[in-house]
């Protein structure tokens, strides 16, 4: 009897585990494919890009706005275009995207930099996203540390956890963003300096864990 249970146990035991082990690798093969897809919804972003001498505004809502992404791709909260900044162009571009029909626009947080970058674009354009318009991203170390890593190897690039701009008091969600670099060139340049030459701006998305998690699972 009392080898009969320590078998019957054992066994038990092991098919319980066998059963965590395999949920274990499912989710993570969805959970690695889901983020496989979402990268090529930003280069195919990349690419409408690429296609256009000048994107504008309302050509890149209505592009997002076909993708669907709340319906179709649960969990990215937006896709997004951020640009670097001189501090040589900065008043410039303030002005620009001013007279666009923003006068409250500005480039934050404030204050002097090397280098600034800033949100232009990000779609659906909703409360929620509108808290992230003009955000400069490279002002902060674990995003700077992607859109490096994006722009000099021309590759997607995906932050560490942070949490988004686009957070409230209320359900606040850690969070991450993904990158994929945009060139003048409309491909990506063969050596790191040309990359960094020809370089554009960054498409990206950013991402509500919980969200993102509900949707894969």
């Amino acid at each position: 009897t009392i080898a009969a249970y320590f078998l019957a146990n054992h066994y038990v035991i092991q098919r319980a585990e066998d059963r965590f082990e395999f949920r274990a690798q499912e989710i993570t093969r969805a959970i690695t494919d889901r983020m496989n897809v979402y990268e090529q919804v930003l280069w195919s972003t990349a690419g409408f890009m690429n296609a256009s001498e000048d994107v504008r505004r309302d050509e890149f809502a209505t592009f997002v706005e076909t993708l669907d992404i709340n319906t179709q791709w649960p969990g990215i909260q937006g896709i997004g275009l951020s640009i670097p900044v001189t501090p040589d162009d900065l008043q410039a571009h303030i002005q620009t995207i001013r007279a666009e029909g923003f006068p409250d626009y500005n480039v934050k947080p404030a204050g002097e930099r090397d280098l600034y970058s800033a949100i232009i674009y990000l779609e659906p354009f909703d409360w929620r996203n509108k808290r992230a318009f003009g955000y400069d991203m490279w002002s902060n170390d674990m995003r700077r540390q992607a859109m490096m890593r994006a722009r000099d190897m021309g590759m997607a690039a995906t932050s560490g956890i942070i949490t988004l701009v686009q957070e409230t008091s209320e359900d606040v969600q850690r969070g991450f963003l993904m990158y994929v670099p945009v060139y003048k060139t409309r491909d990506i340049p063969d050596s790191q300096q040309e990359r960094e030459a020809q370089f554009l701006g960054w498409v990206y998305s950013p991402f509500r864990s919980r969200d993102l998690m509900s949707g894969i699972l």
